[in-house]
């Protein structure tokens, strides 16, 4: 068994019925955790500090022009392909993130391996700019949340996932379910703002393979139309809150930037989906 999933796998055999386990176990998928790199650990990118563009590229802006977006994050492809993820990201190159400021949009610019680049200051003070966080990687296994479309796929709807995997009974005297086992056991894992390359975001409220498959106009969980581009989806980036950073957007908000696979494997970034969700 793949070393990112077997701690998880392991507990999952010891809570849950032979098949619920095996089903749950099959949708894991390996993502890249960021934390803040330490003395020696391999930086694969960073938060905040001034953002490195091309030289002939103007700072990312609202379409009118005249109001400069806020530089979030920076990610090393080079170094992120040491790990193991369920995305295709370029072997090369770097992934620059912007948002502006009121969160409702963002852009995504992939600068090719090879492209001259230099330290841009913020254009004006409208610019949020971030205190520098160098990030470190390490691949660990990301589960579906309970409301994840791919359990429809593998359980037959969300109340089959909920009765047999998350409801599922083991303690009768104190009422404790798989969820609140579940919950201890990644409460007693957690090190840190969940930044994420890869795998299941963290669905706060919804996933953003739901968000996106919803605003593509395709229905409701169980239409064949909305789960087949719901598999379409994949987590590019999720950024947490972390006061580290001076990232603090509100209700523990968490910045998500979902894409399509067709459009990864082209490198077309520009129809990334941008989700902000929050506590």
């Amino acid at each position: 068994m793949t070393d990112w999933m077997s701690d998880f796998a392991e507990f999952v055999r010891e809570q849950l019925p032979a098949e619920s386990a095996e089903r749950l176990i099959g949708l894991l998928r390996p993502a890249i955790r960021l934390s803040a790199a330490e003395d020696g650990e391999i930086v694969v990118g960073r938060l905040g500090g001034v953002a490195k563009l091309p030289d002939d590229m103007a700072w990312p802006s609202l379409a009118s022009g005249n109001r400069p977006m806020s530089f979030v994050a920076e990610l090393d492809c080079s170094e992120l392909a040491r790990y193991e993820v369920d995305i295709a990201l370029p072997d090369t190159g770097m992934l620059l993130f912007f948002v502006e400021a009121e969160l409702r949009r963002s852009q995504v610019i992939y600068v090719p391996h090879g492209t001259a680049v230099a330290e841009r200051p913020a254009p004006d003070n409208r610019a949020e700019v971030y205190t520098e966080l160098p990030l470190a990687a390490v691949t660990e296994p990301s589960r579906p949340e309970r409301n994840h479309p791919v359990l429809v796929d593998v359980f037959g709807s969300l109340q089959e996932a909920e009765e047999t995997v998350w409801d599922h009974m083991q303690d009768e005297d104190t009422g404790e379910t798989f969820a609140d086992e579940l919950s201890m056991y990644e409460e007693a894992g957690y090190s840190g703002p969940p930044h994420q390359v890869g795998g299941y975001s963290d669905a706060l409220q919804d996933p953003i393979e739901a968000v996106a498959a919803h605003a593509a106009g395709t229905g409701c969980y169980g239409d064949p139309a909305f789960q087949e581009e719901a598999c379409q989806w994949v987590t590019l980036l999720q950024v947490a809150e972390d006061t580290r950073a001076r990232m603090t957007w509100g209700d523990g908000a968490y910045l998500i930037w979902g894409i399509r696979k067709d459009h990864l494997a082209a490198r077309d970034f520009s129809k990334v989906h941008f989700y902000v969700q929050g506590h």
